[in-house]
């Protein structure tokens, strides 16, 4: 972990996300989005912090279960930590790729073993994908019926297709172990590398340990999963009640929640590839092209704005003051990055919460 990169990422962040901001109000709004936010009913504002405790708390039981249904012991705390400095990577990392390295590391640190805590992280990534998927059928005609004839459409139905496409793939890596030695063995004879050449072996024996992991987990605790499911979906109503309010408090325009919750879903589809820290600018920009179809353009910046800063430049504040619980293991971060995938000598560092149930 580079904290000086990490400072870095969060100011090109920053940055960026202001810059779209401005642009946004000064050539759509027509407003100073500054002073708009000024006049803005702060008294709302105890709410969203509810809403978002809300979701962080319902992610933290949602690891819990997942962890505890491989038998290993992990307290609420833990799969607090797990979640919020998960979720923070992702802020502070191109096209926010950092959260799921940081949440393998974070788990064997808790005693589970790399393939462990690699398949539940991937997992459940899976389940999210599902989640998406299953938003995206539900709410895909209310959200058309809307913004028929507009840009957003366009957008919104591409990420639609993006969702479906990743979970026919992933479905495909899951259940098929030769499509992921065949994935690894191309990547080999393409890149030609004697390193990745000697590491083939051991390689091939983590994805092995890892597959046996995967029906264990899909197999025998496939309760965990459908409990992780069915609370994802209705965790992931939170963001969305989460942008409605923060813009229907400045504007009498109400848009359903069920449009709002599959808009967002979808959205988030694609925003999250750009390649800024956090997706920086993109939220900002394609919220701003959607959402105002259904609100006015004015409102909906100084909402999409309100929204960023509890949701985003409150999470990065607070992840940067308590980066010093990880930015401790910086060393072993390192080290852990270049050591032999079979080696599961980590679980015998860390916490007791972690060890495994006999």
């Amino acid at each position: 972990m580079n904290l000086r990169k990490i400072i870095i990422n969060i100011i090109i962040a920053v940055v960026v996300s202001l810059s779209v901001i401005n642009i946004v109000g000064i050539f759509f709004a027509k407003e100073n989005p500054y002073k708009a936010l000024i006049s803005y009913p702060f008294k709302y504002v105890p709410v969203f912090l509810v809403i978002l405790a809300l979701d962080y708390l319902a992610h933290a039981i949602r690891t819990m279960i997942v962890v505890k249904s491989m038998g290993y012991k992990i307290t609420f705390f833990q799969a607090l930590e797990n979640v919020f400095f998960n979720i923070y990577f992702s802020f502070v990392t191109p096209m926010s790729i950092g959260g799921q390295p940081f949440q393998i590391y974070h788990l064997t640190r808790l005693g589970l073993s790399t393939y462990d805590a690699t398949n539940i992280t991937i997992s459940r990534m899976f389940v999210g994908i599902m989640i998406v998927f299953t938003v995206d059928i539900i709410f895909i005609n209310k959200v058309i019926g809307i913004l028929r004839g507009t840009v957003g459409l366009g957008v919104v139905l591409l990420g639609f297709f993006v969702t479906t496409a990743i979970s026919i793939l992933g479905f495909i890596a899951f259940t098929n172990k030769k499509f992921l030695f065949s994935i690894f063995r191309l990547i080999r004879k393409i890149t030609r590398s004697e390193k990745l050449k000697n590491k083939e072996e051991a390689a091939l024996k983590w994805i092995e340990n890892m597959s046996d992991s995967t029906k264990t987990l899909f197999l025998k605790n496939y309760w965990a999963l459908i409990l992780d499911w069915l609370l994802g979906v209705i965790a992931s109503v939170a963001s969305p009640l989460l942008l409605k309010l923060s813009i229907e408090a400045v504007t009498t325009i109400r848009v359903p929640l069920s449009v709002i919750w599959g808009t967002l879903t979808m959205l988030n589809t694609v925003v999250y590839y750009v390649p800024t820290p956090g997706s920086s600018g993109s939220i900002e920009g394609f919220y701003q092209l959607v959402l105002s179809h259904m609100y006015d353009s004015k409102s909906s910046m100084v909402g999409i704005l309100m929204f960023r800063i509890i949701t985003y430049y409150l999470i990065v504040f607070l992840g940067t003051v308590l980066i010093w619980r990880v930015a401790r293991h910086k060393d072993e971060m390192m080290n852990d990055s270049s050591t032999n995938l079979t080696d599961d000598s980590i679980n015998t560092t860390g916490n007791q919460g972690g060890k495994k149930d006999e």
